[in-house]
């Protein structure tokens, strides 16, 4: 059995029994990066988390199934599944806001997420095209999403960001940092 296939039976079983996952991510030679959470829906191509850390829930990300290098499930990863599970109803498990986000690709992903009016984070994580982009969807293609991004400040840049699907490695939205901050983004006083 190839390690492709390894994983997608990881992502079916995490998926199927609702199970704690900690997700090791990355490119060989390039970026490593630990998720931790539990897989809310998935496709060939791509799996939706909701992230948790500190037993708390962070939001959502959405990651491209090529950058999985690994889903483990010890016994410390039990432990905290039977603490989540402990601490929270399962109702959190079964989301209206992502049980229509069509996974099929990033363009039907984008424009899920344009027609829900959220504020997302594109990333490109590799080291040497580390990209992070925030702000609201203005239009999706076959190829790249347009992003209304907004600076540290809040200041909306005049031009949309475009971003390559090529390059996108992860996704998030639902999280407090992109909910709080952008309410708070604003236009330049000409």
């Amino acid at each position: 059995m190839s390690k492709t296939d390894k994983i997608n039976k990881k992502i079916q079983k995490h998926f199927n029994d609702k199970l704690y996952a900690r997700i090791t991510r990355g490119i060989e030679s390039d970026f490593e990066e630990i998720l931790r959470g539990y897989i809310i829906k998935y496709s060939d191509n791509f799996i939706l988390v909701k992230e948790e850390d500190d037993f708390q829930f962070r939001g959502f990300q959405i990651i491209p199934t090529y950058t999985i290098k690994g889903i483990r499930y010890n016994k410390n990863d039990k432990y905290y599944d039977f603490i989540n599970k402990s601490e929270y109803e399962e109702s959190w498990f079964n989301l209206d806001e992502t049980s229509d986000i069509d996974l099929s690709s990033w363009n039907t992903i984008f424009k899920e997420l344009k027609n829900k009016n959220l504020h997302i984070i594109s990333e490109c994580e590799r080291f040497d095209d580390d990209l992070f982009c925030i702000g609201s969807i203005i239009k999706s293609t076959k190829k790249s999403v347009l992003i209304e991004y907004f600076d540290a400040q809040g200041y909306i840049d005049e031009s949309p960001v475009k971003h390559k699907y090529k390059r996108i490695t992860k996704v998030t939205f639902g999280d407090n940092y992109t909910k709080v901050f952008s309410k708070y983004k604003r236009r330049k006083a000409e």
